[in-house]
Formats: C-alpha cells, structure tokens, sequence
C-alpha cells in the first residue's frame, strides 16, 4: 500500500475536523476559550447535541452561500438548575473583511438566536424564551487591526426613526493565540482541545503545504511527550494530520518519521501507516453504511452516486458521512 492511496489527499478540509473537535472536547473548548461560560456549567450532567434542532433552524433562515463554516447547538445545564442552548459557529474561511462581511455575520448570529428561542416558545416549553449563549469562533482571520490586540465582541445594530435593535455576542479569534503558543504548550497537557488550536495555527501559519512536514512532526513530537492515554492520542492525532494537510509528495517522508518518532519514544501507539491500513481495510463497511444512511435520508439515488460512494476512499467516506448530520440535501452531503 503506497503513502499516496493511505493518506489524506493535500486539499484542506477545515469545517469536518472542527466540527468532529468540537463533539470530542466540547468541555475543553469552552474552558480553553470562553473560561467564564465553563465555569458556570453543570459538567455532572450530560451535553446534548442538538444537531437536527440546528438543521431545522437552518432551513427556516438565511440559506448559507458556499457553507464555509461548522456550526453546533448543543444544551447544557447550568450550575444554577437553569437549561441552556450554546450555539457555537465556526468560520472556517478568512471571509469576514469589510463592514458589510462583518454585518452579515453578526445578522445571521442574531437571526439564530432568535429562529431558536422562536422554535422553543412555539413547542409550549416556555413562556419565556430559553436562555441562549452565542459564541463566533474564527479560524484563519483577524479582524483587528494588525498589531492590535485580538477583538473579543462583535455587534449588529440599526437604528432607524428611533427603533432600536443591539445584539453583541462574543468572538474568539483564534490568531490571537499565535502570540500566545507558549500558554498553549503549557496548557496542552492537560487539555487535548489547546493541542488542536495549536495545529490550526501551524496550518494557517504555513499556507504553502511543502512547508509543513518540519511543524507537523514538531507538534506530533510534542503530543507524544504530553502524557496521554493510547486511547487519547488516537483521536488527537487524526485531526491534528487533518488540519495540517500535506501534499502527496511528503506523504511518504512523513509516514517514515513518524514511525521513527515512536520508535524513539517507545510508544505503543498503533502507527499511522497502521491505522491508515485499517481505514482501508473498513472502506467497503463504510461504503455501505453511507449508502444507506442516505437513501433513508433522501430516498433512491443515481447508479453514478452509488459508484461515487464505492469508489471513495476512507478519508472521504468519512466526510461525507459527518455531512450527512446536518445536510439538508445532496449536495451538502457530497461537498468536499
């Protein structure tokens, strides 16, 4: 089995493995970015992701142009007694330049907010609407000034003959991080979600893709020495190699040192060229689970689709398989 056919081809996918991260270490995000909001939730009781609510929020409001972005609503329940629904959105692409681009953002933020707390009231749950936190995360952009330090609101209004209308919601830029990589160094250890932050950076950092073998084993040496479990460090590792995609021509080189790199440390970590093996080794089961979840999904489909979906390999299985969550037709399932 060559490097080229076991792993991921060298387009980036930035929503799915934000997404995927954002279900794996939901309680480490918050208490890595919004610290004060973790602090007052009830982590004794179960998080629910409300992935078919959202879906249907999304259908009654603006329809998205080019999804671009990962977005989870899911309910908590707080130290106070008191439920509450995060919507946590995700702009994965540097997009949000003008004011215009910022505008629409924060509209759609507040359109959110509002479509949920709508749906809520009319299922008779409450009289009031439920309590909801919004939260912007932006990935590979800054929309501070440049030397500035990192904005950490954003707000839409309008004003017209005296009414009114204020929403201002929390952002995260995580370029603000950047200047701040030794506080994630220390912190990773104890929480897998600033490892991944780390690898976003690496990527943004190094957008020509034949530059990122030396950063991606840096930080795969770093993970090793952070002291997770085998069961930990699986996980971590796919969506760290996820973020920091190579080009096909390192993928050998990288498969080479990173066997080497366990060598080194004595791990008894199964081995990416290991683990790429049983990806494909699964593709076939994997098929035939994607088909069916989208012909319940969608109903019949084309033979063309059915041999696209055959043919696919892991990687991609993979992703349309998490597309599939909140798609709400075809082409959302099959988009790259």
């Amino acid at each position: 089995m060559s490097a080229r056919e076991t792993l991921p081809s060298a387009a980036d996918d930035h929503d799915t493995p934000w997404k995927e991260a954002l279900e794996l270490y939901f309680p480490q995000a918050l208490a890595l970015l919004v610290p004060e909001l973790h602090a007052i939730v009830d982590w004794s009781i179960s998080i629910i992701f409300l992935d078919k609510e959202l879906q249907a929020v999304r259908r009654g409001g603006t329809p998205a142009q080019g999804r671009r972005h990962a977005d989870k609503l899911v309910r908590v329940q707080l130290l106070s007694g008191d439920d509450a629904w995060l919507l946590i959105h995700v702009e994965v692409q540097g997009r949000l330049s003008g004011r215009d681009a910022l505008r629409v953002f924060s509209w759609r933020m507040l359109e959110y907010k509002v479509l949920i707390c709508q749906r809520e009231r009319r299922r008779g749950r409450s009289f009031l609407p439920p309590l909801v936190y919004s939260l912007g995360i932006l990935i590979d952009q800054r929309i501070g000034q440049s030397g500035r330090s990192p904005l950490d609101t954003l707000s839409y209004h309008d004003d017209f003959l005296g009414q009114k209308t204020q929403f201002t919601f929390p952002i995260v830029e995580l370029e603000g991080w950047r200047a701040r990589w030794a506080e994630l160094d220390a912190l990773a250890p104890a929480n897998p979600f600033a490892v991944l932050v780390m690898a976003q950076l690496q990527a943004s950092g190094h957008p020509d893709k034949t530059t990122r073998l030396a950063p991606l084993l840096d930080l795969r040496r770093r993970l090793y020495g952070y002291g997770y479990q085998r069961d930990q460090i699986g996980p971590l590792l796919r969506l760290v190699e996820w973020m920091i995609r190579l080009p096909p021509e390192l993928e050998a080189d990288y498969l080479l040192a990173a066997q080497q790199l366990e060598q080194e440390h004595k791990m008894s970590y199964v081995t990416i060229a290991e683990r790429h093996g049983i990806a494909k080794g699964e593709q076939k089961g994997q098929a035939d689970l994607l088909l069916r979840q989208v012909q319940r999904r969608f109903g019949p489909i084309s033979d063309d689709l059915t041999q696209r979906i055959r043919k696919a390999k892991a990687l991609q299985l993979e992703t349309w398989s998490l597309n599939i969550l909140d798609a709400t037709d075809l082409d959302d399932v099959f988009r790259d």
